[in-house]
C-alpha cells in the first residue's frame, strides 16, 4: 500500500539510477517547507552548476517542449554541484516546486559527485531501466572525457520519446517495440498485460551484451539518430508503431484552450474554498485528528494552484509568448486544475459519512437556528460600521465593502430559504436534499461570517493606512530635501522634474487628507508614484547603504499596506465567487507571492523586498478593481447587472430570464457561488466537478428541481 503522502504527488517516481548501479528503494515524496533547488513555472531546465551554454540550454528546453507536445510527455533536468540530500532531494525539491503530474519525469544531476537519477512517471516505470541503461548511461560515463554534459539529458528526452511511442530501437534494442499500455496493435512483445512482469521483461531482453555495445556505441547512436526522423523529429511513418489516441485539447485554438483553462481554474479555486469550510466544520464537531489527512490533500491542492496561477500570470503579461508556450502552459492548468479536482473529489464520501448529515438533519438545523441571532447581530453592527466609516472616508475607500452589508442580509435570507426548505424535505422523508438544503445554509452563514469580518477589519485598515499616508509624506519630504540640496549645489540637474512633482504631489495630498473623506490608499499610491519619480536619480547618488536604510523605512508600511490589500480582496473575492473570474483570482495569486518574496527578503535585501512589496500592493490593486468589475457584470439568462449599496444606490437585481423573481436570498446565494454550479451544471463555465468538489453542491439535482420551490424561484430551475 503507499504512503499517504504519496497521494500528493499524482506520478509516482520510482528508482533514483546511479552510475554504476540503481537504488531499489521507491521515492515518495511528500511537501516539505522549503527546498534547495527552485523549479520556477514554464522551466523545464535548471542548471545551477552552470555546466550548459546558453545555446544548450535553450537546446534541451526546445527538445523537452517537442517531448511534451508530440508525446504528451514531459522532462525536468536539473544540474546542481552537489545536493545536501542526494538525487532524492533533488527531485524531492522538483516535487515541492511544480507539483508532478501523471506524465511528468526528472532526471536529476550532481556535477561534483558525477551521479544521477533518471525518474519515471509510472505509465513509463516499466521502461525505466531501458531508458537509463541504453540512452542516459552511456552518454552519462562519457562525460568525464567528452565534457559534455547535454548529451546524457538529450538521451533521456529520446528515451521518453521512445517509451512513449511505443518503440525502443537503437539502444541494443533494434526492431524490438515496448507499448507502455500494454495494447499497441502489431507491436512485438505486447501481449503481456500491463504491470504484469513488463518491466522484468524489459530489463532481461536489454542483456549484459547489448548494454556493453550500447555503452561502446553511445555517442554515436545519440548523434546519427536524429538522423533517422523526419524533420518533425519523429521516425519515418514507416517504421512508427500505431498513434495512440490523440490528446483532445490539441485539437483546440489557443483560444478555447484559454477559456477553457479561465473556467478550470475558476473551479479548482472555488473547490478550495469550498472545501475548507467543509473542513472547518467537520473539524468544530469532531476535531483537528479527524481531519488531518484532508487538509493535507487541501494544502496540496494549493500548492497546485499557485503553479496555475503562476503559469496563468505568464500568459497575461506584456512579454509575448510562442503559441508552442501558450498551449503547453493552458494544458498544464488544465491537468493541474483537474488534479485539484479529482483529489479534493475523493473525500466527498469520506467527508458524508463522517459528518452524516442526512442522519443528523435535525441536530444541524437546531444549530443553524441557535446561531442566527448571533448572525443577525453581526449584521446590523455592519451596517451601523459603514454608516460611519462613510462618514470618515471617500466612497472609492471603501469600495470593496461598500454592499456588504446588503449581501450579508441576503446570505441571512437564503439561510432561513434553506432551512425551511430542508424541513420540507425532511418531512416527506427525503433526506438528500434535506442534507444538500443543510449544506446551502452552512455555506451562506460562513459567507455571512466573511461579509461583516471584512467590514470589522476596513475601520482598522483604513486607520493604518492613513497613518502611513502620514509616515509617506513625512519620508517625502525628506527626500525631497535632499534632491533640492543636490540641485541648489548644481548637481543632478535631472531631479529638476522629479522634485516638481514631489512638490506638487504632497501639497495635494495634504490637501485632501485634512479636507474630509479622504482616500488613503489612494493617497498612499499618488506619494509612491512621485516618490519612484524622485528616487531613480537619487539612487544614483546614493550608496548601497544609504538605499538600503531609506528601503528599511518604508519596509514595514509596505509590508503591512500589501498585506491588507490581499486580504480585503481575497475577502470580497471569496463571497462573491459566483461572479469573479480567472483575471482577478490570478492577479491576487500573484500579489501574495509577490508579498511572500518580500518577506523573505526582509532581512537580507530591504531594496529588493520593498520592490516586490509594492508591486504586490499594486497586484492586489488591479486583482480589485477586475473583481468588483466581474461583480459589476454578472448575469445569467438575463440578469442585469448585480451591485451597490445604500450609499451608492440600492442594490437592483433585474428580474426575467430565469423563471421568476429572486425570493428567498437566490440572488446573494448565486453571487455568492452557493447556488451556481450545481444550478448551472458544474462550475464557473463548466467544470466537471461543481460547488467545490466536496464541501459544495457535488453534480446535485439542484437544477433538475431539489431546489425548485425556493420562494418564486420555482418550476425546477431555468
Amino acid at each position: 500500500m503507499a504512503h499517504p503522502a504519496a497521494r500528493t504527488t499524482p506520478a509516482r517516481l520510482s528508482r533514483a539510477v546511479l552510475v554504476g548501479g540503481t537504488v531499489g528503494s521507491t521515492l515518495v515524496l511528500a511537501p516539505v517547507a522549503s527546498a534547495v533547488v527552485d523549479v520556477p513555472p514554464g522551466t523545464f531546465v535548471v542548471d545551477e552548476a552552470g555546466v550548459l551554454s546558453s545555446a544548450e540550454e535553450q537546446q534541451l528546453s526546445q527538445e523537452i517542449t517537442r517531448l511534451r507536445t508530440q508525446a504528451g510527455q514531459n522532462l525536468y533536468v536539473v544540474y546542481v554541484d552537489e545536493h545536501p540530500d542526494g538525487i532524492r532531494g533533488i527531485v524531492q525539491d522538483v516535487a515541492n516546486s511544480r507539483g508532478l503530474s501523471a506524465n511528468d519525469n526528472v532526471l536529476a544531476i550532481e556535477v561534483e559527485q558525477r551521479r544521477y537519477g533518471l525518474n519515471t512517471n509510472e505509465r513509463l516505470d516499466p521502461a525505466e531501466d531501458v531508458i537509463d541503461g541504453s540512452y542516459v548511461n552511456p552518454l552519462f560515463q562519457q562525460v568525464g572525457t567528452t565534457d559534455d554534459w547535454l548529451a546524457p539529458a538529450v538521451a533521456a528526452v529520446e528515451g521518453l520519446d521512445d517509451a512513449a511511442d511505443g518503440r525502443m530501437d537503437g539502444r541494443g534494442r533494434t526492431g524490438e517495440t515496448y507499448d507502455p499500455a500494454g495494447a499497441l496493435p502489431g507491436a512485438a512483445g505486447t501481449d503481456q498485460a500491463p504491470g504484469d512482469g513488463a518491466g522484468g521483461a524489459l530489463t532481461g531482453a536489454l542483456g549484459a551484451a547489448a548494454l556493453a555495445a550500447a555503452v561502446g556505441g553511445g555517442v554515436m547512436v545519440a548523434r546519427s539518430r536524429k538522423r533517422d526522423k523526419g524533420r518533425d523529429g519523429h521516425l519515418p511513418a514507416q517504421q512508427q508503431a500505431p498513434a495512440g489516441p490523440q490528446d483532445p485539447l490539441d485539437a483546440m485554438t489557443v483560444e478555447e484552450l484559454r477559456t477553457k483553462a479561465g473556467a478550470k481554474l475558476v473551479a479548482a479555486d472555488d473547490a478550495i474554498r469550498s472545501s475548507e469550510q467543509e473542513l472547518g466544520f467537520a473539524m468544530a464537531s469532531y476535531g483537528e485528528d479527524s481531519v488531518r489527512t484532508f487538509r493535507e490533500d487541501i494544502d496540496a491542492a494549493k500548492e497546485h494552484m499557485k503553479a496555475s496561477f503562476q503559469l496563468q500570470h505568464q500568459l497575461d503579461d506584456h512579454i509575448p509568448d510562442t503559441e508552442e508556450d501558450q498551449r503547453a502552459w493552458l494544458k498544464e492548468i488544465i491537468a493541474r486544475s483537474d488534479q485539484v479536482g479529482a483529489a479534493l473529489a475523493v473525500h466527498q464520501e469520506e467527508f458524508d459519512s463522517l459528518r452524516d448529515l442526512e442522519n443528523s438533519v435535525p441536530q444541524a438545523l437546531a444549530e443553524l437556528e441557535g446561531r442566527l441571532p448571533e448572525a443577525e447581530s453581526t449584521v446590523r453592527r455592519a451596517e451601523e460600521t459603514l454608516v460611519d466609516l462613510h462618514a470618515r472616508y471617500a466612497d472609492s475607500a471603501l469600495a470593496e465593502v461598500n454592499d456588504n452589508a446588503v449581501q450579508a442580509r441576503e446570505r441571512l435570507e437564503f439561510v432561513k430559504t434553506a432551512e425551511a426548505k430542508a424541513r420540507t424535505a425532511l418531512e416527506s422523508g427525503d433526506r438528500s436534499t434535506a442534507a444538500l438544503a443543510v449544506r446551502a445554509a452552512e455555506q451562506s452563514l460562513a459567507q455571512v461570517r466573511t461579509l461583516t469580518e471584512a467590514v470589522a477589519k476596513a475601520g482598522g485598515t483604513l486607520t493604518t493606512l492613513t497613518a502611513n499616508v502620514q509616515t509617506g509624506i513625512a519620508q517625502s519630504e525628506q527626500d525631497l530635501a535632499e534632491a533640492e540640496a543636490l540641485l541648489a549645489a548644481g548637481r543632478s540637474p535631472e531631479l529638476a522634474g522629479p522634485v516638481g512633482g514631489m512638490r506638487q504631489t504632497l501639497t495635494t495630498v495634504r490637501a485632501e487628507l485634512q479636507s474630509g473623506r479622504p482616500d488613503p490608499l489612494d493617497l498612499l499610491h499618488r506619494l509612491e508614484a512621485a516618490h519612484r519619480q524622485l528616487n531613480t536619480p537619487l539612487s544614483g547618488v546614493r550608496d548601497a547603504r544609504e538605499q538600503a536604510r531609506q528601503a528599511e523605512q518604508m519596509l514595514s508600511a509596505a509590508i503591512s499596506q500589501a498585506q491588507a490589500q490581499i486580504d480585503g480582496t481575497a475577502d470580497f473575492i471569496g463571497a462573491r465567487r459566483g461572479a469573479v473570474g480567472s483575471e482577478a483570482r490570478t492577479r491576487l495569486a500573484e500579489a501574495d507571492r509577490s508579498l511572500q518574496t518580500a518577506m523573505s527578503l526582509r532581512s537580507s535585501d530591504p531594496v529588493a523586498a520593498l520592490e516586490h512589496a509594492q508591486r504586490a500592493s499594486q497586484l492586489a490593486d488591479r486583482a480589485s478593481e477586475r473583481a468588483q468589475e466581474d461583480v459589476a457584470g454578472f448575469g445569467y439568462g438575463g440578469m442585469g447587472g448585480y451591485g451597490g449599496s445604500p450609499f451608492g444606490g440600492p442594490v437592483v437585481v433585474q428580474r426575467g430570464g430565469m423563471g421568476g423573481g429572486f425570493a428567498g436570498g437566490l440572488g446573494g446565494a448565486l453571487l455568492g457561488g452557493i447556488l451556481m454550479n450545481s444550478m448551472l451544471g458544474g462550475g464557473h463555465g463548466g467544470s466537471d466537478w461543481g460547488g467545490g468538489g466536496f464541501g459544495g453542491f457535488d453534480g446535485g439535482g439542484l437544477g433538475g428541481g431539489d431546489f425548485g420551490d425556493f420562494g418564486d424561484f420555482s418550476g425546477g430551475g431555468f
